[in-house]
């Protein structure tokens, strides 16, 4: 049975390699920050200037001079969320990492 051809060589391998790294590790922190709900991370859970009314279940509060102030089941509910998608790409960041690491040993070997 012949061998299955490299898909990438192997600069590309070891380049895919470091970032498939520098993925997990920042979308894993990123994740757990967002879990634990640091407060620096609130303008990226996506309230924009205009939203009111009901959004997802949870109510929007007026408070004074006609602004919307999300309420604290929305805010915890957008955390979580956000710090799921986080671990899921960092698991799909994984997946890249094992099949670069499998090029990239496969790179390392003599063919011939």
């Amino acid at each position: 049975m012949g061998r299955i051809c490299p898909l990438l060589g192997p600069k590309a391998s070891a380049f895919c390699m470091v970032m498939s790294i520098w993925g997990v590790i920042f979308l894993g922190l990123l994740g757990v920050f967002f879990h634990i709900q640091a407060v620096t991370l609130f303008p990226d859970l996506g309230f924009g200037e205009g939203e009111g009314g009901k959004e997802g279940g949870h109510s929007v509060e007026e408070a004074e001079g006609g602004q919307a102030w999300p309420s604290n089941e929305l805010v915890e509910s957008r955390y979580s969320d956000k710090a799921i998608q986080c671990w899921i790409a960092a698991g799909m960041y994984g997946v890249t990492l094992v099949l670069v690491f499998w090029q990239n040993k496969y790179n390392t070997q003599q063919i011939f």
